[in-house]
């Protein structure tokens, strides 16, 4: 639950912040602006539902934050790290407020697992958990194919393996229940993707053999 309401002078920063991120990641694709968004709403969602302390200016603002790292970047190996510290920048120049600041900072390195840091407070994990959420479901495994490099069949399984255990790594039970829609979509994709690559790599091994044009002549 949320433990309290947001001063006015916070109000103004989140819109600061808004600007700033819409700014940057309107031309993003894949983890866009609408992206962004929707990690604020399921944070959001998480946040009202949980019975957990949650400060609301801390989601709000590493909700907004927390793939800042990826713009510019080749791939997103370090985009917790690197947004980190471009949040910061931005932060500081916004705010006086240092502890605030690496609140906020530590939530956008811990969001994601390629950081190799989990996430520790309440809301570096409802911010973990939206951002997982928002994997899920077509949208999701559309996004996660998005600019991704590598052969087809590559691409494919990768993105079904990681897309199965992003539902089961949620750190509560109210994510558990805000995704398992998305979760249930995500299983009926994967089935059908199964087996249209496994036709796909059967016609490729038929016509690698020569069987199909045996076949044919």
């Amino acid at each position: 639950m949320f433990t309290r309401k947001l001063t006015k002078k916070e109000a103004g920063i989140v819109r600061l912040v808004i600007d700033f991120v819409k700014n940057k990641h309107i031309r993003q694709t894949g983890h866009d602006y609408a992206h962004v968004l929707e990690v604020c709403r399921w944070s959001l969602e998480i946040g009202s539902r949980i019975v957990e302390p949650v400060d609301p200016f801390v989601v709000l603002c590493g909700a907004l934050l927390h793939d800042i790292g990826r713009i510019g970047a080749p791939d997103g190996s370090f985009h917790g790290l690197d947004g980190a510290a471009r949040a910061r920048e931005f932060l500081e120049a916004v705010m006086d407020n240092p502890e605030m600041v690496s609140r906020i900072t530590g939530l956008v390195v811990r969001h994601t697992p390629t950081s190799g840091i989990p996430p520790r407070s309440i809301e570096e994990k409802v911010v973990c958990d939206a951002d997982g959420i928002d994997r899920l479901g077509l949208m999701g495994m559309f996004r996660g194919i998005m600019n991704r490099k590598g052969s087809m069949e590559f691409i494919i399984k990768d993105r079904i393996r990681n897309r199965l255990q992003d539902y089961d790594k949620l750190h509560f039970k109210e994510s558990r229940e805000l995704a398992e829609p998305y979760y249930r979509e995500t299983l009926r994709i994967v089935e059908r993707l199964e087996k249209s690559l496994d036709r796909r790599l059967l016609n490729l091994e038929q016509i690698e053999s020569l069987k199909l044009i045996r076949r044919e002549f």
